[in-house]
């Protein structure tokens, strides 16, 4: 039987030399501690998934302020709105388990609690490879991420490498390649390994659409011997009856896939805001058999009535056995609702809080061997025109887009690492690399957009040739995410060099309407880099300054009712102040006379906005309130030279 763990002058002169002992103690101690191996974390950001990873095997993170990623995708950074993260899931990580002689063990750990000395420290600081465009082939990957800790009662290393890429195919999906290694003198017997998910589709469609944190559902796809995870209707707990919408789709579809519109009749926004299929599958067992698991997600010290199926193991509570029990158990492969009407095992409430455990075992480990795993977790959706679109036929469709696309992504991870991470032929370098990377002008009706031209130095990492061809030129209205529209195609022998950049201007836009750009390059076969570098957020064409100030000054929408009518996201409170002078300051106050907030206008431009999408102050006041509806009188005063006595006083209603 195993035994299971739970797991005057003279004084002067010495303060100066003990000053001086002190000082280089604490200086060398610094030093120290800089070289010190430590708890740590990097995000991958380089493909639509965007992933915090710990070398403790966090997935995510639970540090304020939210600037990491939870399975973001497709991600971008985030804002001032804490809520707005398209995150998959609620946290990520691993359990272990593992026997020597007749004791065994098990250890766990998920992104939402930190690491505990008492089970772990680290051995690899947490390090981000940035590797863009394959610059050093060797390396695999365009970012990598490496990390490692001890697990004190198992006595091995796990070790996490973490691998994404930017080009079209390859960039839906993170590659995990595990090592955990026998540090021990004795052989590690029985060992298995999982990866642990707790599925949330999505946050953004939980805190800012409809949805709810128990409204998620499994399918079961045999050909490519998976589980596969999307947002469903929400469901009364107790009666387990389907909560119902009376807008928008919500009576034919209620809240699948988080419509925008199904709590408001006047909603502008019809976007699908969970629209995306999400899986996790082992890439590499190293010949061990693969486990399949959904349990409830659940915290640390939350109980559950749910069957002993469902319900995960507790670190410091539940015997090691435990932990092998879960890893080793085979969910029916069956979706939720085959298994529904089935009866039995699956397909009941506590599910639809779904957490996923893929596992490997069983491995024996001779001291100072290991054992390499390789999993991946891989997202996919329908086209984001649609997503935006909305509406019942779009989302009937998501069972059918969404889903083929998570496949075919599946298959694409798949066959990356068969072909060991080797790509024939990959697309040229991206323009410039990240987020806010293009130069955007405003300019007159329009928007210039410039980035560096691809250097004539430039090889095909694979072909050895520079077979660049040329650019291409996206916008989108909506979001930094798209839905894309290409704008243009520019030749490489066609392209506008100016101040030592490649520029194109975008012409004939609409005042007061945010725009989104994006860069890509192309080469000779057609291969099309990926979209790394849209602005985060939008830039608006130029309105050309009054000159003839205090004439033809207005509020946009006056009055204001409900919606600004732009269709941008988080532009729903959008006002904007036009006929303005190159240089002024607006204040506004109430009928009362009570300043409610001050403007400063100086970016030359004849228009300003309240507030901006940037800093999630749209209608809000000094102290970042947002305002009550009502009529408020604004005072426009000119601060360009020789203008300064003129000023303008006006009124705009808000009604909410």
């Amino acid at each position: 039987m195993k035994k299971e763990i739970i797991t005057k002058r003279e004084g002067f002169s010495k303060g100066i030399i003990s000053l001086f002992i002190i000082f280089n103690l604490i200086f060398f101690t610094g030093i120290l501690k800089s070289q010190e191996i430590q708890w740590g974390k990097e995000s991958l950001t380089r493909g639509k998934v965007w992933v915090t990873l710990h070398n403790a095997f966090r997935l995510g993170e639970v540090d304020l302020p939210w600037t990491y990623y939870t399975l973001d995708y497709p991600g971008y950074s985030h804002g001032a709105d804490p809520s707005d993260r398209p995150a998959y899931i609620i946290s990520g990580g691993y359990m272990i388990y593992g026997e020597r002689g007749t004791d065994n063990y098990g250890y766990s750990i998920h992104g939402v609690f930190y690491p505990s000395s008492q089970y772990v420290y680290p051995t690899r600081n947490a390090q981000l490879i940035k590797n863009y465009n394959l610059v050093n082939p060797n390396l695999k990957a365009e970012e990598i991420f490496l990390g490692g800790h001890h697990v004190k009662d198992l006595d091995v290393d796990v070790n996490l490498k973490g691998m994404v890429w930017s080009f079209p195919k390859y960039d839906d999906f993170v590659i995990l390649e595990v090592s955990i290694k026998n540090t021990g003198s004795t052989l590690l017997e029985n060992m298995h390994f999982g990866i642990r998910l707790g599925v949330w589709i999505t946050q953004r469609g939980d805190w800012i659409g409809p949805g709810s944190d128990f409204d998620d559902k499994y399918g079961w796809d045999e050909a490519h011997n998976c589980f596969y995870f999307y947002d469903d209707r929400s469901f009364n707990w107790e009666t387990e009856e389907p909560v119902q919408f009376n807008f928008g789709p919500g009576p034919t579809t209620g809240d699948v896939g988080d419509p925008a519109n199904i709590t408001d009749p006047g909603a502008k926004s019809h976007e699908i805001m969970s629209p995306g299929y999400m899986t996790l599958i082992c890439l590499d067992s190293a010949g061990a058999n693969v486990y399949q698991n959904i349990l409830q997600y659940l915290g640390q010290m939350t109980s559950s009535d749910a069957p002993r199926e469902d319900i995960p193991p507790r670190l410091g509570t539940d015997p090691p056995s435990r932990f092998l029990e879960v890893m080793t158990h085979q969910q029916p492969r069956l979706s939720w609702d085959d298994a529904r009407d089935k009866g039995g095992e699956g397909g009941n409430k506590y599910e639809r809080s779904p957490e996923f455990v893929v596992s490997c075992g069983s491995h024996d480990i001779a001291p100072n061997d290991s054992v390499k795993l390789v999993y991946a977790i891989v997202l996919g959706e329908m086209d984001r025109a649609r997503i935006v679109e909305g509406g019942v036929e779009n989302i009937q469709r998501l069972a059918t887009d969404s889903k083929d696309s998570l496949l075919k992504n599946v298959e694409a991870a798949r066959e990356l690492y068969s072909n060991g991470y080797y790509i024939a032929d990959p697309p040229p370098m991206t323009p410039t690399d990240g987020e806010n990377t293009l130069v955007l002008t405003p300019v007159g009706g329009g928007i210039k957009i410039q980035w560096p031209p691809i250097p004539d130095t430039y090889v095909d990492p694979v072909r050895g040739v520079n077979d660049f061809a040329g650019y291409k030129v996206y916008r989108s209205s909506y979001f930094c995410t798209g839905p894309w529209e290409l704008v243009a195609t520019i030749p490489n022998e066609s392209a506008n060099i100016e101040d030592d950049l490649v520029t194109y201007t975008d012409e004939g836009l609409s005042l007061g309407v945010g725009y989104y750009y994006t860069v890509t390059s192309y080469d000779e076969n057609g291969n099309e880099s990926g979209k790394v570098n849209p602005n985060r957020f939008p830039v608006y064409p130029l309105r050309a300054p009054n000159e003839n100030f205090p004439k033809n000054v207005y509020v946009v929408p006056n009055p204001f009712r409900q919606h600004s009518g732009l269709l941008g996201v988080g532009e729903e409170l959008r006002m904007e102040f036009i006929g303005l002078p190159a240089k002024c300051t607006i204040k506004i106050y109430t009928l009362a006379g009570e300043l409610v907030r001050t403007i400063h206008h100086d970016d030359g431009s004849g228009s300003e906005s309240w507030g901006s999408i940037e800093t999630f102050d749209y209608q809000t006041n000094r102290w970042m309130l947002y305002v009550s509806p009502g009529v408020y009188i604004f005072h426009v005063q000119n601060e360009v030279p020789g203008h300064e006595d003129e000023y303008y006083i006006g009124k705009f209603a808000i009604i909410k």
